[in-house]
């Protein structure tokens, strides 16, 4: 028994050991930077000179939007306003202006209306 464990050492010490990897370990290459040109640096400030005068031209548009906005809530609400007033006005001066009004008016400061002084100029 002995010379088999022997034998069986011996067969096993002669096959490749199973740790050694199949494929050689590529070596991970370093690339250096590139330099950048005078024409690429001045594209690339050129593009973010654009791209933040953009970003600033749509936050002030928004603004000058919000405040147009704002404006325009404001007029139509005094629109609203004047309209309601008017509205009142025209109904004082109907109710002003009403026959049985005029009547009373006149009864309290004894005025008499004689129809041979009326004129009807509707007709």
């Amino acid at each position: 028994m002995a010379q088999n464990a022997y034998e069986y050492s011996s067969a096993a010490a002669q096959q490749a050991p199973l740790t050694q990897p199949r494929y050689r370990q590529r070596k991970a290459i370093k690339y250096k930077a590139a330099v950048w040109t005078k024409k690429e640096r001045g594209l690339v400030i050129f593009v973010a000179a654009v791209v933040l005068s953009l970003m600033v031209g749509a936050v002030f548009t928004s603004m000058q939007i919000t405040k147009a906005t704002n404006s325009t809530t404001a007029i139509e609400t005094k629109i609203s306003n004047t309209k309601q007033n008017n509205d009142d006005l025209q109904t004082k001066i109907q109710d002003v202006t009403s026959k049985s009004n005029l009547d009373k008016v006149a009864k309290k400061y004894g005025m008499t209306l004689s129809d041979d002084s009326v004129r009807n100029i509707n007709q």
